[in-house]
């Protein structure tokens, strides 16, 4: 099976978000993630709302042969007024926030198919919504444990920044990842 890796709109995601958020579930109900339908009802409420964030982005893996989906990645430029930068700022010291979180994308969530992982494709999903970003670097949260995402982040680049951090709601630690961005002018052609 090939892949073909394509940005999508507002539109193209409303249409398709009872597969995304199939996606989703089927992505993270297995181990080590173990997400319960609520957290999976959280994802389909903030979905909508994310798609109309600044700078958002999203990015789907189609199955060649029947353009099904079989994975997505989406992210956004963040703000200090969003509750993810409210929360880390709660748990560090001002000079970090600064340091990282002055100019940054968030990757909120890259999900593949459990039957096609281990293929490439969340390594793709993730190289090309990262492309060309006006952003000076990237920041994401995985849960803390060492799962295929970590390792995919770890090998292009990402750097843990904080080793632990609970989200109000959540019961299990995740770990905040930075990576410095190459801007558009840097990049070689």
């Amino acid at each position: 099976m090939s892949t073909i890796i394509k940005s999508w709109t507002s539109q193209q995601i409303q249409e398709q978000q009872d597969h995304l958020v199939h996606i989703y579930r089927q992505a993270f109900s297995l181990p080590p993630y173990n997400k319960d339908e609520t957290e999976v009802a959280d994802f389909a409420h903030f979905l909508p709302q994310h798609v109309l964030r600044d700078r958002f982005r999203m990015v789907t893996a189609l199955e060649d042969r029947t353009d099904e989906i079989v994975g997505f990645a989406y992210g956004f430029a963040s703000t200090s007024d969003q509750f993810f930068y409210q929360e880390v700022a709660k748990v560090t010291h001002s000079d970090f926030v600064m340091a990282w979180f002055s100019d940054y994308f968030r990757l909120v969530q890259i999900a593949v198919l459990p039957q096609v992982q281990g293929r490439g494709i969340g390594s793709a999903l993730h190289d090309h919504l990262l492309s060309g970003l006006p952003q000076a670097k990237g920041i994401l949260a995985t849960i803390a444990a060492e799962t295929n995402a970590f390792q995919l982040y770890r090998q292009r680049g990402w750097q843990v920044l904080l080793q632990e951090i609970f989200f109000p709601g959540v019961n299990r630690p995740y770990q905040i990842m930075g990576k410095e961005l190459v801007p558009p002018e840097l990049a070689v052609s």
